[in-house]
């Protein structure tokens, strides 16, 4: 069985996104990309990666955009989760 390594839990990688989505429910990107730690350019690379793949969407006016999980980004969030 695949495990989630460390640095999902930690803010530095895109499945730690849907951690945080999962955990908080919908959150403004700006405080999703500071909770990240993640810097700018790869926060916006993972947020569209996400975006792209169905696990998150993204709604709202530019500079007040809110994040969220879709059905298959909760899915894959508490499939990923360790036991």
């Amino acid at each position: 069985r695949l495990r989630p390594s460390a640095a999902a839990f930690t803010g530095t990688t895109p499945l730690s996104l849907l951690f945080k989505l999962a955990q908080a429910g919908p959150m403004p990107l700006t405080e999703l990309q500071s909770a990240s730690g993640m810097a700018f350019s790869e926060f916006s690379a993972a947020v569209t990666d996400l975006c792209n793949s169905g696990y998150i969407e993204v709604t709202g006016e530019p500079g007040y955009e809110v994040a969220k999980l879709t059905a298959l980004g909760q899915n894959v969030s508490r499939l990923a989760q360790p036991a």
